[in-house]
């Protein structure tokens, strides 16, 4: 009886350490787990994660941003727009059957690169062009992460035409912009004590 408890107990461990090992991979990001790319996503267009993890475990993590950005233009649901994109349809033209007019809905303005598919150099005279869906990829991507990280434009193109993939320069912009908190926050420690101290002098 005694060794049949023996053997329970061991058994009740190894599966406590196979459960927290696969929370450690879904936390990770490794198996489409929470990271910061997926944070980023999260914050920037205020969806839960556990629904992204779901999402994106259908789709490619470069196809995330697209599904959230045209959720938000067409208020739609992203379940919805996923399962568009599952049944074989180009973000072309999930677009059009979403109610949205690509040919203005995926314009990003760049002050240094002017071929398309950025600016307006793109379907605005022909009018039998489409873009590609690696351009549509790459455009609200570009979009996102400049406007979550307030950068310019330009400096996601330029850090992609480095070759720089987006989670890469969102883990760059967001250190960056961890940085920039804590020298704000240590501005204002200092600042404080310097007023505390300039209040103690008059007291004395």
């Amino acid at each position: 009886m005694q060794q049949l408890i023996k053997v329970m107990a061991i058994v009740g461990c190894l599966s406590g350490i196979v459960g927290a090992s696969n929370f450690d991979v879904g936390v990770s990001g490794s198996d489409g787990g929470i990271d910061g790319f997926n944070i980023s996503v999260g914050n920037y267009f205020d969806a839960p994660q556990q629904e992204i993890i779901e999402i994106e475990r259908s789709l490619s993590r470069n196809d995330m941003s697209v599904v959230y950005f045209l959720a938000r233009k067409s208020r739609n649901d992203v379940r919805h727009i996923t399962d568009l994109r599952l049944s074989g349809m180009s973000w072309w033209d999930i677009s059009y059957r979403l109610g949205l007019d690509p040919r203005t809905l995926y314009v990003v303005e760049s002050s240094r690169h002017h071929a398309p598919p950025y600016g307006k150099a793109y379907g605005h005279k022909n009018k039998k062009y489409s873009l590609r869906d690696a351009e549509i990829v790459e455009l609200v991507n570009v979009r996102f992460l400049s406007d979550h990280h307030r950068i310019s434009a330009d400096n996601v193109i330029d850090r992609r035409r480095k070759g720089d993939d987006y989670n890469r320069i969102n883990e760059r912009y967001s250190v960056n912009r961890s940085e920039n908190r804590g020298d704000e926050r240590s501005a204002r420690e200092e600042r404080g004590h310097g007023k505390k101290e300039h209040k103690n002098h008059h007291e004395r």
